[in-house]
């Protein structure tokens, strides 16, 4: 099979492609045909940082197709069943094996680019709103709304009956925003945003979804009402900030990391995944997709990847 590996950490550049023995399947697990790899920010940050091994193994997290052998005492797939799946290495190949518990049906109607890229967007989009305790009618102020997790946040609110307000530094990606369900756009080129939500006699937000970090911590502290949340979802800034426990004390501020990996095959995030395709399936929600590329093109993929300013996932197929 062909797959995408690096032999150092670096930019783009460093994918070479290669021709590796197929996978067997072990004991609860499945084999996957890969026919769409979706290229997620844990793979960019891996490619940065993650040693790649010696030989190195094939990188990557979500990836959809169809099971081609099944492991010793999987139940409930067959062969030929079309799956999005999810693990933590392996997806940049056109095979791969997975825990069984790390497979999704994909509904008919459902693209494998799109299925690929749903897994991980709209699930940790889920969870970070199920942390943050989100109900109908509640607010919540969205950092970085025009990346994969904060468009899947912003359908999630609004079909949750909820209002979104987002964040950015892309006037014309959060204008893009509104069909998605946005509210409110705060242009980031006009101030902090919890500055201009005071301006315009914003009380506070009853939670903050951030994909930012860093600074961003701060702003979203400040922006929250007494007794409200602020789930930490990204790390584009790494800037370590001062969080006052007296604040939080006080004001009854909440604050938590959500990472869906580790917990993805959990009943309430298999539940909730389930349920998103389906809302792709039905057209309730939306996984827009910036560009696609064959696996041939790694380089070039990876490279728009880390492009800003697109909006929706790039992915890889087979």
């Amino acid at each position: 099979m062909r797959a995408a590996v690096y032999r150092r950490n670096g930019g783009p550049e460093v994918f070479e492609l290669v021709d590796l023995p197929s996978p067997d399947p072990g004991p609860g697990e499945v084999l996957v045909d890969v026919a769409a790899i979706s290229i997620e920010g844990g793979d960019i940050l891996a490619r940065r940082n993650t040693a790649p091994g010696d030989p190195p193994r094939v990188k990557g997290y979500a990836a959809a197709g169809r099971i081609a052998a099944l492991g010793a005492r999987v139940t409930g797939w067959a062969i030929g069943d079309a799956v999005t799946t999810f693990a933590f290495e392996g997806s940049h190949a056109e095979r791969r094996v997975v825990p069984a518990t790390h497979c999704w049906r994909v509904p008919d109607g459902v693209g494998m680019e799109v299925a690929a890229a749903a897994v991980i967007t709209f699930g940790t989009a889920a969870l970070a709103l199920r942390l943050a305790g989100f109900a109908s009618g509640q607010e919540v102020l969205v950092t970085g709304a025009a990346g994969g997790v904060g468009i899947a946040t912003i359908q999630l609110v609004a079909r949750g009956g909820g209002r979104a307000i987002g964040t950015g530094s892309n006037p014309a990606a959060l204008a893009a925003l509104t069909p998605f369900g946005l509210d409110t756009a705060i242009d980031l080129g006009a101030g902090p945003f919890d500055a201009q939500l005071r301006a315009l006699g914003s009380a506070g937000v009853d939670s903050v979804i951030d994909n930012v970090g860093g600074h961003s911590v701060s702003a979203g502290l400040a922006a929250l009402r007494d007794g409200g949340a602020l789930v930490l979802v990204g790390l584009l800034d790494r800037d370590v900030q001062r969080i006052n426990p007296v604040t939080l004390l006080l004001r009854r501020l909440t604050v938590t990391g959500c990472f869906l990996g580790p917990i993805i095959a959990e009943p309430a995030n298999r539940a909730a995944i389930d349920g998103i395709l389906q809302g792709l399936a039905d057209g309730s929600l939306v996984m827009p997709i910036d560009r696609t590329y064959p696996l041939a093109e790694v380089v070039a993929a990876h490279t728009r990847a880390e492009e800003r300013g697109r909006m929706g996932r790039v992915v890889l197929l087979t």
